[in-house]
């Protein structure tokens, strides 16, 4: 939930619409967008603009490029960067600090995007990622619905509820809100 709506979107079985799914939860997991938003009969213009450019790759899928096309509408809300060294440090430093990441992975069979929401610990380390993973169903009173395991390790996995299987991470793309440097907190 963010915001008092559901927040996981589902990609369906025959597209590749993951990355597009994983932008709007992002948007919609900072405040930028409601869910709401999305049922409009007239999109406002920002997420109409990002709609249509994520719509364009729903049968191609997403690369960094089309992520970061897909988010500039709101631009002067959110910032998104590519992660390039360190990237599981980092990754977990982003979480750590209010961001999310998404992430898109390979495994035998397919690449996918998934957002990563949340940390698990193990022996105060970080093990895991807690990930919305579009093309699974949401599990009740939880935040997430698959997982990144052995995170910054070569031993990846990627679990959910129908299947473990090894994954290896190809890239990782940090969101958050832009800081309001000079915006003064506003007292009740």
């Amino acid at each position: 939930m963010a915001y008092q709506h559901k927040l996981l979107l589902r990609q369906g079985d025959n597209d590749m619409a993951c990355g597009h799914h994983c932008v709007l939860m992002a948007l919609m997991l900072l405040g930028v967008i409601s869910r709401d938003d999305l049922y409009e009969v007239e999109l406002h213009e920002r997420l109409l603009e990002t709609c249509l450019r994520g719509q364009s790759r729903y049968f191609t899928g997403c690369s960094i490029t089309h992520i970061k096309e897909q988010i500039a509408p709101f631009a002067d809300q959110v910032q998104c960067r590519q992660l390039q060294r360190d990237v599981a440090t980092r990754t977990v430093e982003a979480l750590e600090s209010d961001h999310v990441c998404l992430i898109r992975f390979s495994s035998d069979s397919y690449t996918h995007w998934v957002l990563a929401v949340g940390l698990m610990y193990a022996d105060d380390k970080p093990h895991t990622l807690l990930v919305l993973d579009p093309l699974m169903e949401g599990i009740p009173l939880t935040p997430w619905n698959a997982l990144l395991e052995y995170w910054g390790t070569k031993k990846l996995r990627n679990t959910n509820a129908r299947w473990s299987e090894k994954a290896t991470v190809e890239k990782v793309v940090r969101v958050g809100l832009r800081s309001r440097r000079g915006t003064a907190i506003q007292l009740p």
